[in-house]
């Protein structure tokens, strides 16, 4: 499997060592596959986006694309790997159709072949009203859809997105995940960073999960669900708020319990345990529903996470 970046033992630190934003980060990026970059806001994971598009240097620790440290070929990597950043556009002062052709142009395509592509993206992201108007004068999420079309015009076989659906309404939102999808069926190589782990879920092929600057897992979801975590998820509704809070003492007897609502609450349980829950759920009157799923990627992540924080954060 052809490896397009490797990170190996990437730090970032500022102010003579005193904030570290990542620590001791090791991981590879294959060709073809769509990566994910799990974590919250302050993880660490822009930071080391922009460490490997060498848009800011490594405290420790070598980034290579194609087998070249980044630092020795700046150039090649911002001419082959598109990268959408969270920051606000240096283009602001061009219109959203002239920012979305001259980075084509940029990417050297022809101006007929980028006036063809630039038409097409503003059709497909629904910026046909707005591409007349200043990047400036739009809404955020205008903004975030002609960012994301900057990005993806021309033939770059690397793209990086950085928080690409924030600020967007669920339809636009499920419209970017279906190009990035049809984007990578077609051989991109896509770097997907995103908090939003039940989206993440659904295009990833691999996943790593950062936190406090630290790599905390790496594989494909499916493996990590069957590593971290093979409990069961059992989600319980209750049919009032009087009883609700002995139901719950009652419940935690057979595994953690987590109050989600005042009549709701969520419980990981053992496989083997399962039968008895049911049981007792079943025997209960004050239980209106419930319904038994398997982990989700943000299961795991919590679970991870909470290992993390059991020990002492390092300093982000």
């Amino acid at each position: 499997m052809e490896t397009i970046f490797e990170v190996k033992n990437v730090t970032k630190s500022y102010k003579k060592g005193s904030i570290t934003a990542n620590s001791d980060i090791s991981m590879s990026v294959h060709k073809g596959e769509i990566l994910g970059l799990l974590g919250p806001n302050g993880a660490g994971k822009s930071t080391l986006i922009k460490q490997m598009v060498a848009h800011t240097d490594s405290t420790d620790g070598v980034i290579t694309y194609k087998g070249i440290n980044v630092k020795n070929q700046a150039k090649r990597v911002s001419r082959e790997v598109a990268y959408y950043s969270q920051e606000p556009a240096s283009l602001t002062s061009l219109k959203v159709k002239e920012a979305i052709y001259f980075c084509g142009r940029l990417r050297g395509l022809t101006r007929k072949s980028a006036d063809a592509e630039t038409a097409k993206l503003i059709g497909q992201l629904g910026l046909d009203e707005v591409q007349h108007k200043m990047l400036q004068r739009i809404s955020g999420g205008q903004k975030r859809l002609a960012g994301i079309g900057t990005t993806l015009i021309g033939a770059s076989q690397v793209l990086i997105l950085d928080e690409p659906t924030n600020e967007l309404d669920p339809k636009k939102r499920r419209l970017v995940w279906d190009i990035i999808q049809e984007r990578n069926r077609d051989g991109v190589t896509i770097i997907l960073v995103t908090h939003n782990i039940l989206e993440a879920e659904q295009v990833v092929d691999r996943v790593a999960v950062i936190n406090h600057g630290k790599l905390l897992a790496l594989d494909k979801v499916s493996a990590l669900k069957e590593r971290v975590d093979q409990r069961l998820r059992v989600d319980i509704t209750f049919q009032s708020n009087e009883n609700t809070h002995f139901m719950m003492e009652e419940l935690a007897t057979f595994g953690a319990l987590i109050p989600k609502t005042e009549q709701q609450a969520r419980m990981m349980i053992e496989k083997n345990n399962l039968a008895d829950i049911i049981e007792f759920i079943q025997s209960r009157e004050d239980i209106h529903s419930y319904a038994i799923t398997p982990p989700t990627l943000e299961d795991v992540y919590f679970h991870i996470d909470g290992d993390l924080n059991k020990e002492e954060p390092s300093n982000v």
